[in-house]
């Protein structure tokens, strides 16, 4: 696998299509079909920063994921683009190190094996050739025309592909007991409202949902699902420590798919909390339902002496 696939520009390359909801909303995302894989591009933007103008991690935990359907997508079909649609069954990242705003992000997955339901891939994230994360995941596919079928049964409207749907309504109502969750983050705040409430150390995050975090199979895309996750345990680590987290492993089990409506949410477990360590694990849910799995391993960092956003500490 190459850490070097800087593309000079963007000829040859195409976004999936019909449109993917929240694919277009946080990118758009590009693939190039090659002969010995796929090599995926996604342009950075001010919005995809942190509070630290760095990339946000919900921004590469959303590449990554992408990237990992397109090898598994294009293995399974024997090398077609798009090729079978590919549902995210697991997924771990490691972060290396921070990207800029600016410059495109890059991969190409590679599939070490595919079976006749499954596909394992792994592969890296990389900026001007630099390694950002690493990323190992396991999908199921199936065929695409099976997957837009369902996209028709759940009343997802297709529209061309790079279409970007709108975003979050105004003046959404804070829920009752909680806060919004006050953090200078372009990212988050481009995904909508985010709330939380504390009770002792117990964290409850929540966020509304909306039609943007869909995937093109009408169900909430995987990494509007990690993106959650990883706010609500960043939220739960700085309220209860008053540290700034830094994620730096971040695992993934999908357990079922589901469609806006009821609001996500999460309550942290932080497992054992250090000096500079956080081990944290959650489950996200929505109206009881588990979605996602989720465990991390956090960096813990100074504030430079400013008050941690959102932090009730």
């Amino acid at each position: 696998m190459p850490d070097a696939l800087l593309a000079p520009d963007l000829s040859g390359y195409n976004v999936f299509d019909p449109s993917d909801p929240f694919e277009d909303y946080v990118g758009p995302i590009y693939y190039r079909r090659l002969d010995h894989g796929v090599h995926c591009l996604m342009p950075t933007e001010a919005r995809h920063a942190n509070g630290g103008s760095a990339l946000h991690g919900g921004v590469l935990l959303t590449f990554a994921d992408y990237a990992l359907c397109a090898a598994a997508g294009y293995a399974a079909s024997g090398g077609q683009m798009p090729g079978s649609f590919a549902m995210t069954l697991s997924l771990t990242v490691q972060f290396l190190a921070g990207g800029k705003i600016g410059a495109p992000i890059e991969s190409m997955g590679e599939a070490s094996q595919v079976t006749g339901r499954l596909a394992f891939v792994r592969g890296s994230v990389t900026q001007h050739g630099r390694r950002l994360v690493t990323y190992s995941g396991v999908c199921r596919h199936v065929a695409r025309d099976k997957a837009m079928g369902r996209r028709s049964d759940n009343g997802l409207v297709a529209v061309p592909g790079g279409t970007r749907p709108p975003g979050p309504p105004e003046n959404v109502p804070v829920p009752q007991g909680y806060v919004p969750v006050l953090r200078p983050s372009p990212f988050t705040t481009a995904l909508g409202p985010v709330f939380y409430c504390q009770e002792g150390e117990q964290v409850h995050v929540v966020q509304p949902t909306f039609p943007y975090m869909l995937n093109s199979g009408a169900s909430f895309h995987g990494g509007m699902l990690m993106t959650f996750a990883d706010n609500a345990l960043c939220t739960s680590i700085a309220a209860n420590t008053g540290k700034a987290p830094w994620t730096a492993t971040f695992s993934a089990e999908f357990l079922a798919g589901s469609n806006i409506g009821a609001p996500l949410e999460s309550a942290v477990d932080l497992a054992r909390v250090s000096r500079s360590l956080a081990f944290t694990t959650g489950v996200v849910t929505q109206a009881g339902k588990k979605l996602l799995s989720y465990s991390a391993t956090v960096a813990l960092k100074d504030w430079d002496g400013a008050r941690p956003p959102g932090s009730a500490a």
